[in-house]
């Protein structure tokens, strides 16, 4: 299950996060074990926005089992890292096929792109991933890696 955590400062690495997460959902002896707490991914991502001039960082936390996210969600939504207020929340992909405007009607989806430009959404907004950090293969599951990608993804 994916976790997103929402208004991070510039500087936060994954190491952070994966301290702060563990901290609240485990006890030092069980992150010791890593037995059932298992996050399998942070991936960090920068959304910058073309009109403001601002960025904003979020992470999503990739975990091995289910009940261990949602105790993460319950724990750790509003609380503070690094003197900031942080959102937690289940993370969702969301895709214009599924867009509950469009029902079951066979809109075409320019229409419905072109309702949104008036809607909540921003504009003018680009993604980009930060740094990714994981596992390795099941041989070498201890040691962590980590990734730095540049470009957009889309």
């Amino acid at each position: 299950m994916r976790v997103i955590i929402c208004s991070l400062p510039e500087s936060t690495t994954e190491r952070e996060i994966r301290q702060f997460v563990l901290s609240a959902i485990c006890s030092p002896l069980q992150r010791l074990l890593r037995r059932q707490n298992r996050i399998t991914s942070i991936e960090i991502i920068e959304i910058l926005s073309v009109t403001a001039h601002s960025a904003e960082y979020h992470a999503i936390v990739d975990f091995e089992q289910d009940q261990i996210a949602e105790l993460a969600i319950k724990k750790l939504n509003g609380s503070k890292f690094k003197n900031q207020q942080i959102a937690v929340r289940l993370y969702q992909v969301r895709s214009s096929y599924r867009d509950r405007r469009r029902g079951n009607s066979e809109v075409p989806l320019l229409a419905i792109h072109n309702r949104r430009k008036g809607g909540r959404r921003r504009l003018g907004l680009k993604q980009r991933t930060v740094r990714i950090s994981g596992l390795m293969q099941p041989g070498n599951s201890s040691q962590p890696y980590a990734l730095e990608m540049k470009g957009s993804i889309s």
